[in-house]
């Protein structure tokens, strides 16, 4: 099992963080729910993945909607990232935007399994009874606050 700690940080800026090894969005439709995912033989997450060789992080965000859940960004803002801290090698981050979705499209096969993900839209306040990332609270709260602004 991984020795690994997860700590957040609210912040809007990547700049000073290397390596940036993961993209993930809380993304929400129209009507303030919240988007998650089910790859087969795994658990409820928000949508994201790692980033291509000199892609930007929102760039990678949207890419990898487009192929896990098949959806297209309204808007989106980075609202924070996840350090991950292990005893035995340095810092990675986890980059964490929240966004507002313009078009759910008909799900198409994720190109990197050759299979079809799950995706549900559930209320915020259900989201852990899904996803069981109790790490993710400070991010979820986060990215509600930022919905609230932004609709």
């Amino acid at each position: 099992m991984y020795d690994l700690q997860f700590i957040w940080h609210k912040s809007n800026s990547f700049a000073s963080l290397n390596p940036i090894t993961q993209v993930y969005g809380v993304c929400f439709d129209k009507e303030g729910n919240i988007l998650i995912m089910k790859s087969p033989g795994k658990n409820w997450n928000i949508s994201g993945g790692h980033p291509e060789i000199n892609e930007l992080p929102i760039d990678t965000l949207k890419r990898e909607l487009k192929e896990e859940v098949s959806v297209t960004l309204l808007k989106a803002e980075m609202i924070g990232y996840m350090e991950v801290i292990s005893k035995t090698n340095p810092s990675i981050y986890q980059l964490r935007f929240a966004a507002i979705i313009d078009n759910i499209l008909p799900l198409e096969k994720d190109p990197a399994t050759n299979e079809f993900n799950e995706r549900l839209f559930i209320l915020p306040k259900d989201f852990f009874n899904y996803v069981k990332y109790k790490d993710y609270k400070p991010m979820i709260d986060t990215a509600i606050e930022w919905y609230n602004k932004n609709r």
